[in-house]
């Protein structure tokens, strides 16, 4: 990837006009009103191109880890390591979409019962030894959400060998259809909220304009990348305590994916910025907003991220040991990515006028 690229000629003509709402140029429509043409059309490619499919992906593979999980369990001939590379699957594609989670994961409340770390297995564990003699869903929906969801799935498939016939089994069976479950009401809600992104501003849309859409999707933005910096890095470097680094904090610390996490963190915040394929080339994603109306900071944004995604890539596997013996290389990827959402913060959300939403991501 290059940080430069260049867009369509109707976004350069946009640019060089800006300033006007709409103007009459081999019919280009700009930048300046809720009802333009390129608002909307950046809204419909990452409704249809970007925000479902991802769901969809999601529900496709957490539904075929719950297969594996369930047949392995049953005693089918399959080793555990077909369930490791299921599971990696499903948390590759979860870790895309954390850089639009906005809409029906907040709704629904999806967040914690999919996702809750760093995992707590001495909960686990006592779950275990109180378990019932047949684990069914009641039982998983009562549960408190550190005791279910992709981390202790992770635990149980990672840490331990996984044995057909034992409660860990019938455990972690129980756990993988409660993920697919969870998946599968994801991406039905994200079909409808696709169609109230594409028609933002129309009655029964649940968004008032299409600025409200814009404005959910950069604080979602926004959102991922301070828990980027915050949670995953400065709570394990210690930053925030002034104390040691501490892998057990670290998410997907059984897998071994940290790194894989964050990067499809950034991954799917180029899916956002670019369009759906994540590359620069001219699909009308959230970039095609910035470079109509400042080319340079576009062109910032664009270098920013290739930095931050080769200072993460730069860091020593395992993950775990580098935060001890190579510090410096994380805390160099913690503070890329910091300036990446600086970049968005307050640049873009200043250039698009967005309304900045209340959060733990404050200050600058």
């Amino acid at each position: 990837m290059t940080p430069m690229f260049t867009w369509p000629s109707r976004h350069v003509l946009c640019a060089l006009f800006l300033g006007t709402a709409s103007i009459g140029v081999v019919g280009v429509s700009c930048i300046g009103t809720d009802g333009d043409v390129l608002r909307g059309e950046v809204l419909a490619h990452l409704a249809d191109e970007v925000f479902l499919p991802a769901h969809v992906r999601f529900q496709t593979d957490a539904a075929a880890l719950a297969t594996v999980v369930a047949d392995h369990c049953a005693g089918a001939k399959s080793e555990p390591s077909a369930a490791q590379a299921a599971w990696k699957s499903v948390r590759a594609e979860w870790s895309v979409t954390a850089a639009f989670a906005f809409g029906p994961v907040i709704t629904q409340m999806q967040a914690g019962p999919l996702d809750f770390w760093p995992v707590r297995s001495d909960t686990i564990e006592a779950k275990l030894l109180e378990a019932p003699a047949s684990i069914d869903a009641a039982w998983i929906d009562g549960l408190g959400t550190s005791a279910k969801g992709m981390p202790a799935l992770e635990y149980l498939l990672f840490a331990d060998v996984l044995a057909a016939g034992t409660p860990r089994c019938a455990y972690a069976t129980a756990l993988a259809a409660d993920i697919s479950r969870r998946s599968e009401d994801l991406a039905s809600a994200w079909a409808i909220e696709a169609e109230a992104l594409k028609t933002a501003g129309e009655p029964d849309s649940g968004y008032a304009s299409e600025k409200v859409a814009i404005d959910a999707i950069v604080n979602a933005t926004i959102e991922n990348l301070y828990r980027m910096v915050k949670d995953k890095l400065d709570r394990p470097l210690g930053n925030l305590t002034g104390t040691a680094p501490d892998p057990t904090i670290l998410e997907s610390i059984h897998s071994g994916t940290t790194r894989d996490d964050l990067e499809n963190n950034l991954q799917g915040f180029a899916m956002v910025y670019l369009g759906a394929d994540g590359e620069p080339g001219g699909e009308p994603g959230l970039g095609a907003l910035i470079a109509a109306r400042d080319p340079d900071l576009d062109r910032r944004i664009l270098a920013q991220h290739v930095v931050a995604r080769d200072a993460l890539a730069a860091v020593p596997l395992p993950f775990a040991a580098a935060l001890t013996d190579h510090r410096d290389d994380v805390q160099r990827a913690r503070d890329e990515i910091d300036a990446l959402r600086r970049l968005i913060k307050l640049d873009v959300a200043s250039l698009l006028g967005v309304t900045l939403s209340l959060s733990d991501n404050d200050g600058d």
